[in-house]
């Protein structure tokens, strides 16, 4: 008798098998047992949980589900984009049971307006643009020291979570319709996973007031003098939800108070 691992019993489950062999699904599934092993597994965003995903989406509608599988194929040999798309199908899927439950009316795909398109039951919709933030680190010799500047969580930087949402709109005017538009944000990196690199970039960063007499702290905290939402350019960005490492379901939302 041959017993299967959960990770085989997947497969063999799974819609799209031919997926299963491409650069990006085997690298996802050796990690998997890697990181398993060393009690280092992500429970959010891992190999079997993107197999459970598509299949979850392919029951709810399978169009929908052949569009993620054919753009997975298309980028199979592009690590980064793949992990875009992984991103768009952990939110996609996070919706799935709001349908269920009746708590939302359905969920639209075109590419043309946005990522996802998430339909209320009062027909009002809200465009959500999904964006996956990795650092781009050098990959150092085994025997030299290298020190990386992360600069994610700054506002000038072209790597900040700030300017990157900038560049959403500027370049491939993004946000720019008069709707309840939405940024998903996921930090896809344990060195930028966490609340301070979001809310120092889309702040003036985080400030520490000391006494200088006793070296004692007065006050702490992030400063909004220079809020994101105070440029003129996010007028039609309702909110911004950030999530960290595939755990949607512990995302958070920052809500645009001059949201026209």
């Amino acid at each position: 008798m041959i017993v299967k691992d959960f990770v085989n019993q997947t497969e063999d489950q799974f819609v799209f098998p031919d997926l299963i062999h491409i650069d990006y699904f085997q690298k996802y599934r050796r990690g998997y047992y890697a990181s398993r092993e060393n009690g280092l597994l992500n429970i959010h965003r891992n190999y079997v949980n993107l197999l459970l995903y598509l299949n979850d989406i392919h029951e709810y509608n399978e169009q929908h589900a052949k569009s993620f599988a054919k753009r997975l194929q298309s980028n199979k040999k592009d690590w980064k984009n793949c992990e875009a798309i992984f991103s768009e199908v952990i939110v996609y899927r996070s919706y799935i049971r709001s349908v269920y439950e009746g708590l939302i009316k359905k969920i639209e795909l075109d590419a043309s307006e946005s990522d996802i398109i998430i339909e209320r039951l009062d027909g009002i919709k809200a465009y959500l643009e999904i964006f996956c933030i990795m650092p781009n680190f050098p990959i150092p010799d085994p025997d030299k020291i290298v020190v990386i500047d992360v600069k994610t969580h700054t506002q000038k930087e072209l790597a900040s979570v700030r300017q990157k949402l900038l560049r959403k709109i500027d370049k491939q005017r993004q946000f720019t319709k008069q709707r309840e538009n939405f940024a998903v944000i996921e930090l896809n990196d344990v060195s930028i996973a966490g609340d301070f690199t979001v809310l120092s970039s889309l702040s003036s960063g985080y400030e520490v007031r000391i006494n200088k007499e006793t070296m004692e702290s007065i006050s702490e905290g992030y400063n909004w003098e220079d809020s994101i939402f105070k440029d003129p350019r996010t007028k039609f960005l309702k909110g911004i939800i950030y999530f960290n490492l595939g755990d949607y379901n512990s995302r958070k939302c920052l809500v645009n108070p001059y949201f026209k």
